[in-house]
């Protein structure tokens, strides 16, 4: 994990500057349609890097909602931090395995670009599943397909080389095995979207 917690760090500056185009905004645009979000929820973004997708929540959830990001990464927050100074915005440093927040508080979690990196896809499930409000989303999210990002992944040098998002029938099983259930998975090409309720 160490290694991990170096490797984003030190690429979250390169990071932020290949994300901050009117192309990137586009696509998380039209991305973000798929997130059923409404005004005066709670939402953790988890695994949130320099908080790409923060204007979008905020104008979801309303001045009334909340929006927590989460983020193993100090570097990556601190960027997300110097940018965004909404009152109803909370940045908190922490792994997804094991969240330092009680049980039954958010009305959906939002996991982009994060999921295959987690070591222990399991026990992060389980961790969305105990936070959020029973019947409330998860939203596994990617601007790419699972074979484009697995194959992009399988390319990049460091520790990252070897996170894949599973196949369908192992995130049945991975979800199923959570608790979660109406599990809805939609991989297109530039897009792929796991849906299921706590």
């Amino acid at each position: 994990m160490t290694d991990r917690k170096k490797f984003f760090g030190e690429i979250a500056q390169d990071w932020e500057r290949e994300h901050q185009n009117n192309k990137e905004r586009g696509r998380l645009r039209k991305l973000f349609k798929h997130f059923l979000l409404s005004r005066e929820d709670w939402i953790m973004d988890a695994g949130c890097g320099t908080g790409r997708l923060v204007p979008f929540i905020l104008e979801a959830v309303g001045e009334e909602g909340i929006l927590v990001e989460s983020d193993f990464s100090r570097e990556m927050l601190k960027i997300g931090k110097d940018k965004y100074k909404q009152k109803n915005l909370y940045f908190i440093q922490a792994d997804a395995q094991m969240i330092p927040l009680r049980e039954n508080i958010f009305d959906a979690v939002v996991c982009f670009a994060l999921f295959p990196h987690l070591p222990d896809k399991a026990r992060a499930l389980m961790e969305f599943r105990r936070i959020l409000k029973p019947g409330k989303p998860l939203y596994i999210a990617h601007l790419m397909s699972r074979e484009e990002l697995n194959r992009f992944h399988s390319q990049v040098k460091g520790p990252v080389t070897q996170d894949f998002l599973p196949a369908r029938e192992e995130m049945e099983e991975l979800f199923s095995s959570a608790g979660f259930r109406e599990l809805v998975i939609k991989d297109e090409r530039s897009l792929y979207i796991a849906r299921a309720k706590a």
